[in-house]
């Protein structure tokens, strides 16, 4: 788990982050056109030739993709799961609140350390669900002749 501090950091850098996710979907999207297109040519020669077919690359082209795709869903449901609870916590922090309870200074600096820590998850989200998207459509482009 993140710190306050590092939450803040992570806020304070969403320029950065930003600017990453958007080079990453780039890459990723030049990359993939470049696998489908080499990956077509493979397809039209296993039809045509189902004996001679190269079955490693066409057994990749769906285990690669379920597993990146499954990961990336992953990340958010972790994403999810995690800004649930801050806010859970939240809400039974202010429902003390609204009962006509006093909340100390701890409790309030709980709260802003939870707030922090939404925030911070919900801009890093995006980034964390292309990861393993990207890193499988660059590593195959790299693999299959594009630098």
């Amino acid at each position: 788990m993140a710190t306050a501090i590092d939450n803040g950091m992570a806020l304070w850098m969403w320029p950065l982050t930003m600017a990453k996710l958007s080079s990453d979907w780039m890459e990723t999207m030049t990359s993939a056109a470049h696998v489908v297109d080499t990956r077509m040519p493979m397809i039209a020669a296993a039809w045509l030739s189902p004996l001679t077919a190269n079955h490693t690359e066409l057994s990749r082209m769906v285990s690669e993709k379920t597993d990146a795709f499954g990961r990336s869903g992953r990340s958010i449901t972790t994403a999810q799961g995690s800004i649930r609870r801050a806010s859970e916590a939240n809400a039974r922090a202010l429902g003390k609140l609204s009962g006509g309870q006093f909340l100390g200074f701890s409790e309030w600096t709980g709260i802003f350390e939870r707030n922090l820590e939404i925030a911070a998850t919900l801009l890093a989200m995006p980034t964390n669900a292309l990861a393993p998207v990207h890193g499988r459509a660059t590593a195959n482009s790299r693999r299959l002749g594009r630098s």
